[in-house]
C-alpha cells in the first residue's frame, strides 16, 4: 500500500516539480546539505503497527524516530511501514543527519517538536526530511503530504525572503486541502496570505520535551505554538471532517489558542 502511495506522491512532486522549476528564487534559505551528510548511515525506523488517531505531518530537517515514545506514535500503513518520507535522500528513513542541532531558521530540532506534537494520544506522525536551502524541495514535501492522511502540516521554519518561498506558494494553493501551520515570525511563509496557512505566535506556555537522542530540554515558545496549534487543528478535523483547511484555519482563529498559541494570520 505504502508502495502505491509512495509511487503517487512522486507523480504529484514531479508534476509540480515542472511547474516550478524555472522559479529561480533568491537567496536561499540556508546553504544546501552536503553529500556526506545527506548519506551517511541512517539506522532503521523500528517496526511498529499504525496507532490510529489524526495525522500530523511535520516538514523539516528529519526526526529521531528510535526514541520509544516516538516511535509508537508514527503512521504506518497496512504493512506496518512508516508513512513519511526522505526528500534529500529518496527513501522511508528520514532521520535528522543534524542529531538536533538545526539552526531555528530551519525549524531547530525536529525531534523536540516531534514529541510536542505527539504529546497528544489522538494524534499520529507523519515526518519528511528536507532540505531547507531547496525552495523546490519544501514544494514536494507539501505535494508529498497531500497524498497522505495528514490534512494538517507543520513548518516550523522560515526566513525573510519572499522569493524563497514561491514554489512553496504554488504547491500551498495547489494542495488546498492541507492547513499549514507555520510560527508568525520570520516573515515568510507567514506572510504569504494564503487561506490554508496558519501563522501562530507564542501564548505563555512553557514546556520541556524529549529532544534527538531522548535528551530534555526546554522547547522555544514558537515550537510550542505550533505544536499545540497542530494537535488542536488535526483534533478539530477529526471531530469535523467536512471542514476544509480554510474553515479550519477560520474555526482555530475565531477560538484562539488561549496560552499555548496565538493566531496572527
Amino acid at each position: 500500500m505504502l508502495g502505491r502511495l509512495i509511487r503517487v506522491a512522486a507523480i504529484a512532486m514531479i508534476a509540480l516539480a515542472s511547474a516550478v522549476l524555472a522559479q529561480r528564487p533568491e537567496p536561499q534559505l540556508a546553504p544546501k546539505l552536503g553529500a556526506k551528510s545527506i548519506r551517511a548511515e541512517k539506522p532503521p525506523v523500528p517496526p511498529g503497527r499504525d496507532p490510529g488517531g489524526s495525522a500530523v505531518a511535520l516538514i523539516g530537517t528529519g526526526i529521531d524516530y528510535t526514541l520509544p515514545h516516538i516511535a509508537p506514535r508514527l503512521a504506518r500503513d497496512g504493512e506496518g511501514e512508516l508513512i513519511g518520507w526522505d526528500l534529500q535522500d529518496q527513501d522511508r528513513r528520514p532521520f535528522d543527519q543534524s542529531r538536533g542541532t538545526a539552526p531555528s531558521e530551519w525549524g531547530g530540532d525536529g525531534t523536540l517538536l516531534a514529541s510536542l506534537i505527539v504529546g497528544a494520544p489522538t494524534v499520529r506522525l507523519v515526518p519528511v526530511r528536507v532540505d531547507p536551502g531547496d525552495p523546490v524541495e519544501l514544494a514536494r514535501a507539501l505535494a508529498f503530504v497531500a497524498q497522505t492522511p495528514a490534512r494538517v502540516a507543520v513548518v516550523a521554519m522560515g526566513s525573510p525572503s519572499r522569493p524563497h518561498w514561491e514554489a512553496f506558494r504554488q504547491a500551498a494553493q495547489r494542495f488546498k486541502d492541507v492547513l499549514v501551520v507555520v510560527p508568525a515570525e520570520p516573515a515568510y511563509p507567514a506572510a504569504l496570505g494564503l487561506d490554508n496557512v496558519l501563522a501562530v505566535a507564542p501564548g505563555t506556555t512553557r514546556a520541556e520535551a524529549a529532544g534527538f537522542g531522548g535528551v530534555t530540554s526546554h522547547a522555544s515558545g514558537a515550537a510550542v505554538a505550533v505544536a499545540a496549534a497542530a494537535r488542536e487543528a488535526a483534533e478539530l478535523r477529526a471531530r469535523e471532517p467536512a471542514l476544509d483547511a480554510a474553515a479550519l484555519k477560520r474555526r482555530l482563529g475565531e477560538a484562539g489558542g488561549g496560552a499555548n498559541w496565538q493566531a496572527q494570520r
